[in-house]
């Protein structure tokens, strides 16, 4: 049996473990809720942990401490950090814009990208071409043109293949 001021004890000991672990000052919590978050999730915590407890106990204080944790507290980011931040997303933004100047190698004179900005730039960032490095391919994607004469020949080498009936074997 233990009593109830020493689970207490014990309770505030790994709450104020938990805000320290999440970067929080456990005596300078900013209000009474938040020091009733950590509290709470520190006792489901110690629930998870009782070998003696029932299975059924155990994964419902699981659910429970799954479910508050986005509640928890966090440490307020400073201004500074706040802003720097929002030049990494306005940044992000001047990449897309830079990835019309990005190399695509083989792909840089297909069509597939003509008008769509967008398009263009996710396909340099997935293929590495924001990179700044050069393509080291030697092979070239087609144009309209090359396609248009692979398209006609594949089309003339069926007819022809078409016209050869019933003729069997090598060299026919």
């Amino acid at each position: 049996m233990t009593s109830l001021k020493s689970a207490a004890q014990e309770l505030r000991g790994a709450a104020a473990a938990l805000a320290e672990s999440r970067g929080l000052q456990p005596d300078a919590l900013p209000c009474r809720s938040d020091a009733l978050l950590l509290l709470a999730a520190a006792a489901l915590k110690a629930v998870e942990a009782d070998a003696a407890g029932a299975a059924n106990v155990v994964a419902a204080a699981r659910e429970a401490r799954r479910l508050l944790r986005p509640h928890l507290p966090r440490p307020q980011q400073p201004e500074a950090e706040t802003a720097a931040a929002a030049a990494g997303r306005k940044r992000a933004r001047a990449t897309a814009e830079d990835a019309e100047d990005a190399d695509l190698g083989q792909y840089s004179h297909a069509h597939a990208f003509d008008g769509d900005a967008r398009r263009r730039a996710k396909f340099a960032r997935l293929m590495g071409g924001g990179k700044g490095e050069e393509s080291h391919h030697n092979t070239f994607a087609a144009d309209a043109s090359t396609v248009k004469r692979i398209n006609g020949e594949l089309e003339e080498q069926f007819n022809t293949a078409l016209s050869h009936h019933g003729k069997k074997g090598l060299g026919a």
